[in-house]
Parts: structure tokens; C-alpha cells; sequence
């Protein structure tokens, strides 16, 4: 199996990218794999951070160019190819619970689209990003390109479409791509502390923020109930327990109700 899931007590859920030897490409099976996995998570009220990285020191090298004569041949092929790989991503992007990318080595075409779909993304230094698409005469569709603008904003997308090169953390940094840089050394001690203060939190508190946080990019006034719910967490046992337990001085444990 390619795409490995793992969970932990804590619930934390890790989504393992298992392809060393292709760079963690991505086959048709691995994006219904992947797809699947996303799902199964989403539905889970015992998650509370899902981090999605790669194996080998490799974060994804996007789609397996080798499978393309298959899958990609013509216009209608490449049509419902898309339909495909973005309905099984995008579950990524749309699951309602916290997600970090664990980013090391080549962080390339569909791999970056994956990066960018997590609200946290944490960088190696030595890791590389790009989207060289237009070395074998290929664009992304404007679901894709959507997502990339709203993450790295017009200009920065259309530099890297239309150079196509390949470049370093710090100017991932720059361009808005990665969250953080962390020196290799680091990396793993950066990443498991980010999920620690994630997992800490009140679960129920962190979805929602990621629901009003990706509601708000949406230009269309807010309406009463959407605005009445940024106060149901006040009717949680969650924040009955945080309350008690800053009014204490211990540590809060939260239950996700």
C-alpha cells in the first residue's frame, strides 16, 4: 500500500506518502488511497491533527509522469483525470480537522498542490519547490490554479508557472508557501511540537476556527446563524473544563464535546 495511515491515543493521524523509490509520485491508485484515507479521518471525532508527509526524506513529486501515456493521452482523458485526482485532494483541503505538512526534499507539482492544501506547512531548509509543468507542455486547470493563488497570491503563481524552476525554503518562505523553515536538525523536533500545541487545544475550538477562518475568504456577507456560532463553544464541556482549569492553574483536558 502507498498511502499509510497511522493513528496515536492523542489523535494525532499521520498520512504517509509511500512511494520512496518514485519520489512519492502519485499513481491513480494512490490518489484513490489517499482520498479514502482523508475520508475515514474526516469522519473521526477522535482526530485532532492529521500531518500528511512523505517517505524517504522525499515530501511528493506530484502525479507519476511515467503513467500519463495511460491516464492523460487527450483532452477528455485529461478532463476526467482531473475530475478525479482534485475530488480525492480536495478532501484534503475541505476535511474539518487541523493539518500540518511535514515537508522535506522535493516538494514538486501536484506534491506542492498537496502541500498547500494544509493550513500549516513546516519546511525543511534543504527542501525544494517548484511547479515545472511547462517542461513537458502541461497547465494546471483553474481549480488547481485557484487553490495556488489563494495561497501564494497571483503574481508569485504566474512566476513559478512561467519559469518553471526549481527553488529553495527560504523562497517558499517568501512566496507564502510554507508556513516556516526549519534546519534539518530540527525539523522533526519543530514538527512534533507543532502537533503537541494542535492536539493540546480544544479540539471542537480548532475545527471551528478553521471553519470561520476558510468561511471568511468567502466575499458573501455572513449570515445571523453563521455569526451565532462563533458562541457555541461557550455551551461545550470543553470550555466548562478549560475554564476550571485556567481558574486552577492545571493543565485542561478536552474531551471534544
Amino acid at each position: 500500500m502507498t498511502i499509510r495511515t497511522t493513528r496515536e491515543a492523542s489523535g494525532l493521524a499521520t498520512v504517509l506518502m509511500d512511494r520512496p523509490a518514485r519520489r512519492n509520485a502519485f499513481t491513480m491508485e494512490m490518489y484513490g488511497a489517499f482520498g479514502e484515507a482523508l475520508s475515514a479521518l474526516d469522519a473521526d471525532d477522535s482526530i485532532r491533527c492529521i500531518v500528511v508527509r512523505g517517505a524517504g526524506g522525499t515530501f511528493c513529486a506530484g502525479s507519476d509522469i511515467g503513467g500519463f501515456d495511460e491516464s492523460r493521452s487527450g483532452r477528455e482523458q485529461a478532463r476526467e483525470y482531473a475530475r478525479f485526482t482534485l475530488a480525492m485532494t480536495d478532501r484534503l483541503k475541505n476535511t474539518r480537522h487541523p493539518t500540518v505538512a511535514a515537508i522535506e526534499g522535493a516538494c514538486v507539482g501536484g506534491g506542492l498542490e498537496i502541500a498547500a492544501m494544509c493550513d500549516i506547512r513546516i519546511a525543511a531548509r534543504s527542501s525544494r519547490f517548484g511547479l515545472p509543468i511547462n517542461r513537458i507542455g502541461l497547465t494546471v486547470d483553474h481549480d488547481e490554479l485557484g487553490d495556488l493563488i489563494q495561497v501564494a497570491g497571483h503574481t508569485a503563481a504566474l512566476e513559478m508557472l512561467l519559469e518553471g524552476h526549481v527553488f529553495g525554503a527560504e523562497e517558499a518562505l517568501a512566496k507564502r508557501l510554507v508556513t516556516r523553515v526549519v534546519d534539518d536538525g530540527e525539523f522533526e523536533q519543530n514538527v512534533a511540537q507543532t502537533v503537541g500545541r494542535i492536539v493540546a487545544g480544544a479540539p471542537l475550538v480548532n475545527r471551528w476556527h478553521k471553519k470561520f477562518v476558510t468561511r471568511l475568504r468567502d466575499p458573501r456577507p455572513l449570515t445571523l446563524e453563521e455569526r451565532d456560532e462563533a458562541y457555541a463553544c461557550f455551551d461545550t464541556q470543553d470550555y466548562k473544563a478549560g475554564r476550571a482549569a485556567f481558574a486552577s492553574k492545571e493543565r485542561p483536558v478536552f474531551t471534544g464535546r
